[in-house]
């Protein structure tokens, strides 16, 4: 065979894994004073070549996958993370809540009089009330928050590194002033309104039953509004 030096080291456009193991292929050659003919390294460039087609393959698969996981935890209408998005984020921050003995806040919001909005004006414009839900959600609260639609006309905020006090205090103000704005369409202004439940939590909460608990104090949000609203109009 002839020497190794005479030979040109195969040209590869790969990833960094690969590129690594070329050069420990190449070294351990080196070492042990092995000498490849220009088919030796035609063959050594093919395998090289194959594994980083390998790598790419499993790189496309993997941003596929994180794509479709992506997908399936967010709320088409809204842009806004789902139930399912809101229990894994939830998750997420829970734990963060343990490591650092931290508290949060949930919200659970429900719209109300939301079936009148359908029932008079059309599905096209309750699509717009919950999309200006989401967005004023959005708006109202900081990044590091959680914001999410989890079903019909049901929405959850999840305020991080906050006590109870704090945190009820900024939940109502938002409700403040989604109860404040209205939604223009078709011409017409569609008042909106909402009742939350409150929860605060920390990292040794049991998300199920935070969610629930939340749940039920919206209920009773909601039946104090109605009650006011009754004897308002009275």
């Amino acid at each position: 065979m002839t020497h190794h030096r005479a030979r040109k080291e195969p040209k590869m456009d790969i990833n960094p894994y690969v590129s690594q193991l070329a050069g420990r292929l190449i070294q351990t050659a080196s070492d042990a004073q092995i000498k490849f003919d220009s088919n030796g390294w035609q063959l050594v460039s093919e395998v090289l070549s194959y594994a980083a087609a390998a790598e790419q393959r499993m790189s496309v698969q993997a941003e596929r996958i994180a794509y479709l996981e992506q997908l399936s935890s967010t709320d088409d209408l809204t842009g806004i993370p789902n139930r399912r998005g809101l229990k894994t984020r939830l998750g997420d921050v829970m734990a963060a809540a343990a490591r650092h003995n931290d508290e949060g806040v949930l919200g659970f919001i429900d719209l109300d009089g939301f079936k009148g909005i359908n029932d008079r004006h059309g599905h096209l414009a309750g699509d717009a009330v919950l999309r200006h839900v989401a967005q004023m959600l959005v708006k109202l609260t900081r990044t590091t928050d959680v914001v999410a639609r989890l079903a019909g006309d049901e929405f959850a905020i999840v305020l991080t590194r906050c006590d109870a006090v704090e945190g009820e205090k900024r939940i109502r103000t938002v409700q403040q002033m989604i109860n404040a704005s209205t939604v223009s369409f078709a011409g017409i202004a569609i008042p909106v309104h909402c009742s939350i439940g409150v929860m605060s939590f920390n990292g040794a909460t049991d998300p199920a039953r935070l969610i629930d608990h939340a749940d039920q104090a919206m209920y009773r949000d909601k039946l104090v509004r109605k009650q006011a609203f009754e004897a308002a109009a009275e």
